[in-house]
This record gives C-alpha cells, structure tokens and sequence, in this order.
C-alpha cells in the first residue's frame, strides 16, 4: 500500500469506521474493538486491491463496502458459511453460541434446572483414558502376587471376599 493511502486509511477511513461499528450487530464474542479491527483490515484489503489495479475511490465509499461486508458477517479472517463458529452462520441462524451453564430445561424429579453441560458430559470414559488405565493396571498387576490378583480381579467382577478366598484356597479363618 501506498504511503498516500496509508494515510487516508488512517486520516479519513479509520474515524468514519469508528463512528459506524457500534451499529452493527455483534455476534457471539465479539465485540466493538474487535469488529473496528477486522473492518480496518477490510478497508486496508479493499485499499490495496484498488490501488494495484489502478482504481480511485473516495474513502466513504471503503467505509460503506466494509460496514455492508461487517453485518452479512465477513470477516477479515474469512466470510464462511460452513464453519459453526463463523458469525455469518450465526447471523443466517445456522447455528448458535451458547454458554455451558445455560439452562435447557428442568428436572421435576430432583427440582433443579438443568444445564447444557450436564446434557454434554460424558458419562463413560474416553478411549484414551482407559487404555492408559489399563496400561498403569499392568504394570501394577505384573509384580504382584497372584493371590493379589486373584483378589482384584474378583473384586472388579463383583465377588464377594469369601468367594474370592475359596477360590484362591484360602482356610475360612485367615480372612477374618
């Protein structure tokens, strides 16, 4: 970019972006700052472009591409429609940001709202997390004695102690 339109971007341009992002239309996380960012860096885009291919145009004009460009929800980064996040999606209504601790309905039986986060949770484990289980039980299990074992794995399928001792011949009264 030009010196010359490096300093209309930050003489004429920039002030008038200002005054026209507090009414666009937020979506998500944004905020003010940050849709004045993005829309700099879409006029600076805009600036260039024209610029290489020897186009004039006044900076009222930048200013009104990058505010239309700002409420169909492009960004500088990218104007997407496939990505969840993106806030072009969010303004079509594709999709929507919500907090974890929003309340998505109420359990009569425990009398409580309940939340996203709740509904989300994973009740069982992750693969990677057994499998690592798994390994640590290994190790563990491979210098113990085998009536140690015996115990465990009795233990994990639900045997009673007294089971367990039968099964590993052990007299009824050593486990008192």
């Amino acid at each position: 970019m030009s010196p010359e339109n490096g300093a209309i971007l930050v003489e004429e341009i920039a002030p008038r972006l200002k005054a026209v992002v507090p009414h666009i239309k937020t979506v998500g996380c944004e905020d003010g700052e940050e849709l004045y960012a993005d829309g700099l860096a879409m006029a600076a885009h805009m600036l260039n472009g024209l610029e290489a291919r020897g186009k004039q145009v006044t900076p009222g004009n930048i200013v009104f591409y990058t505010a239309l460009h700002l409420r169909s929800g492009r960004r500088s980064t990218g104007g997407g429609r496939t990505d969840a996040m993106a806030s072009s999606t969010q303004l079509d209504h594709s999709s929507m940001m919500l907090s974890l601790e929003t309340e998505v309905g109420f359990d009569e039986e425990v009398g409580e709202p309940v939340r996203l986060e709740e509904m989300l949770a994973c009740t069982t484990d992750d693969p990677s997390q057994s499998a690592g289980r798994n390994i640590d039980w290994e190790e563990f299990l491979d210098g113990s004695d085998p009536r140690y074992l015996c115990i465990i794995h009795d233990l994990a399928a639900g045997h009673t102690m007294l089971d367990t001792a039968r099964a590993c011949r052990i007299p009824y009264h050593d486990i008192r």
